[in-house]
């Protein structure tokens, strides 16, 4: 069911992301208005805390997920203090695709390779915000 990014602030960044809610207020403040095709992209350490958010632009194709999933997981290893990683795909003219649930699955198959857990993945469109792991029926990862 598409939800509507929340209109509160997003925490500090000495303040954890405890919530669904908390990454979506990130990923609001993150993307260009009026929305374009990209994936945002942020590390969780630990405590639940990020300080740094990638942006990358023309992700286009419905795959670019998986390229941008590889990227960060290749870097996040390196890093023993960082352990998460939340995802958010624009796709300004639709949410879900066929093949979404398949992509989740794989990106989560890759971040786990480099030690990083795939926290989530939302898809942010202009009729709201999906995650393909709700469609699996898998529970929230917070």
């Amino acid at each position: 069911m598409p939800r509507s990014p929340s209109h509160q602030y997003p925490p500090l960044a000495s303040d954890p992301i405890a919530s669904s809610l908390d990454a979506i207020a990130i990923v609001s403040m993150a993307i260009h208005r009026p929305l374009e095709a990209e994936t945002i992209a942020f590390f969780l350490d630990e405590a639940c805390r990020s300080n740094t958010i990638t942006i990358v632009s023309g992700t286009t194709d419905p795959d670019s997920v998986l390229s941008v999933a590889e990227c960060m997981a290749v870097a996040g290893g390196q890093s023993p203090a960082l352990c998460g990683l939340v995802l958010a795909t624009v796709r300004p003219t639709a949410l879900t695709l066929p093949g979404d649930i398949d992509r989740w699955l794989e990106a989560e198959a890759i971040t786990e390779a480099h030690g990083i857990e795939l926290i989530e993945w939302f898809i942010v469109g202009s009729a709201g915000i999906e995650c393909p792991r709700e469609l699996l029926g898998e529970p929230e990862r917070w």
